[in-house]
């Protein structure tokens, strides 16, 4: 439970970052934050501040330009290979977490800045607050996308009073993955580029899955001999 004190302080911020933005995307924001803070009851319940904070910084630049992006990049001398110049929408993930530390430094704590600069395209090695703002991101009550609602119902409708601790992590890095298979598959049907840090990130998922098993499969799927 936050402090009067806490709870204060996140206030705060929630006004800094809703007044920055138009109402469309501050009302994804604020969704994003609620549903962050109902995951991370279940898998980490003493993180709600950082959790809370990581959602509404996550956006913050979220209504920039395509020039504005690419400026802030070249401000902290970040270079924008091929492939990530081919992928804008992801832009904003990453300049949020570079701007975080100079606009709200007393909020730019390693965690916060990761999970900021993982909501889009995920990577190889999230940690749990990263899969939760990746996560609540990608299911919060006012995306209406198709997808979206697919995966909401996925995931909550695997979480139960009498789960363990194991069966609730294995149930997200299941839902991890199928967040994966439904981006990837947009990207794949409009022609686009992936990110390579989704594919490494719907990897190293499955890796964990497997991990234990006594099965082994190939890439297509089916068991080795």
């Amino acid at each position: 439970m936050l402090t009067p004190e806490i709870e204060k302080k996140i206030e705060a911020l929630r006004a800094s970052v809703t007044s920055r933005l138009g109402e469309f995307r501050a009302n994804h924001v604020l969704s994003t934050e609620g549903e962050a803070a109902r995951i991370a009851s279940v898998y980490l319940p003493d993180d709600e501040e950082k959790v809370r904070i990581s959602a509404l910084l996550h956006d913050i630049t979220k209504e920039y330009t395509k020039e504005q992006q690419l400026a802030v990049f070249a401000d902290f001398g970040v270079q924008v290979d091929a492939v990530m110049r081919m992928s804008p929408k992801v832009f904003h993930a990453h300049t949020a977490a570079l701007l975080i530390p100079r606009e709200y430094p007393e909020f730019a704590d390693p965690a916060v800045l990761s999970a900021v600069d993982k909501h889009t395209t995920g990577s190889a090695d999230m940690s749990l607050m990263d899969c939760i703002i990746y996560l609540a991101d990608y299911i919060e009550p006012t995306r209406k996308f198709e997808d979206c609602k697919k995966l909401r119902a996925y995931f909550w409708d695997g979480i139960h009073a009498g789960n363990t601790e194991a069966e609730n992590l294995t149930h997200l890095y299941r839902t991890m993955v199928l967040s994966f298979d439904l981006t990837m598959g947009n990207l794949i049907d409009e022609g686009c580029v992936i990110a390579p840090d989704t594919v490494a990130a719907r990897n190293a998922f499955l890796v964990k899955l497997a991990v234990g098993g006594t099965e082994e499969k190939n890439g297509n799927g089916t068991e080795q001999s």
